[in-house]
């Protein structure tokens, strides 16, 4: 019953306000817009499939993550990378003393990331170092030693000092002697000197005063005063006089006092 009276009641509604029949017009504007909400949907569709989805699929399938093959032997790790579709290229070569020779220290790109498949991977292959001369350091200073030494990979290990027949800060020993061959990265060991324990006095009696200063100088010891005596006997500034005699062994230094010759005009017979 209840049907029946709600289906009369709609044809009652219907008959008082009859539906307006859509034109010709009208129709063919709502075909168009449905034609081309139905384009632009397609379209859309088109653009992602194209350009974000089919390339991530495609490009899942051309990458991998890359191997990590540090401290293997170049044939093992050449040997993985070809199984995984890489291009295993030899890198740089570098001395290391701290690994076995001929392993991989280092690759790029580096491991763990996704890498196109044929993709060249460089490895860095470790070598051993070539043993080298150690340089001659007696009588260099020790700024000078150390930078002969870090030419060629070589260290001060520690430093002593004591007296020597050397000048004062120079090395006058060294740990392993000069020539030796002698693997990168070693350690010497050296002594530099505090200068004399004792001074041997040079005779400088009869050679002019610019040779004296010279011998006393490279003897460790100086001059003290220098004083002039007519002498026309001799070429002027002649040494004819030390303080201290030539040859005394001195525990301290001390400075050597000088008398030197000199021209007297007036002295000259007339």
């Amino acid at each position: 019953m209840n049907r029946k009276k709600h289906k009369i009641k709609v044809l009652i509604e219907e008959t008082k306000h009859p539906r307006k029949k859509k034109t010709f017009k009208e129709r063919i504007r709502e075909l168009l817009i449905f034609v081309t909400v139905l384009f632009v949907m397609f379209t859309v569709l088109a653009v992602l499939f194209n350009y974000v989805i089919l390339p991530r699929f495609v490009r899942q399938n051309q990458e991998r993550i890359l191997l990590d093959v540090k401290g293997l032997s170049w044939e093992e790790a050449k040997h993985l990378l070809l199984l995984e579709k890489f291009t295993p290229v030899r890198g740089k070569s570098i001395p290391r003393n701290d690994i076995e020779p001929f392993r991989i220290i280092s690759q790029m790109p580096r491991p763990g990331t996704r890498v196109k498949l044929g993709r060249r991977v460089y490895l860095d292959v470790s070598i051993p170092f070539e043993n080298v001369i150690i340089p001659d350091l007696t009588g260099k200073t020790l700024r000078g030693a150390e930078i002969l030494l870090e030419n060629k990979n070589l260290n001060i290990d520690s430093i002593s000092y004591g007296f020597s027949d050397m000048l004062r800060e120079v090395i006058y020993w060294q740990s392993i002697p000069a020539g030796e061959l002698i693997r990168p990265g070693s350690k010497v060991h050296v002594k530099i000197s505090l200068g004399l324990s004792n001074w041997i006095v040079p005779t400088v009696i009869n050679i002019s005063l610019q040779d004296a200063l010279q011998v006393i100088n490279n003897a460790g010891l100086r001059i003290g005063t220098v004083s002039y005596r007519d002498r026309n006997d001799l070429l002027p500034n002649t040494v004819i006089y030390q303080s201290v005699p030539g040859t005394t062994v001195l525990t301290v230094p001390q400075p050597i006092d000088l008398v030197v010759s000199r021209y007297n005009e007036e002295e000259l017979p007339e």
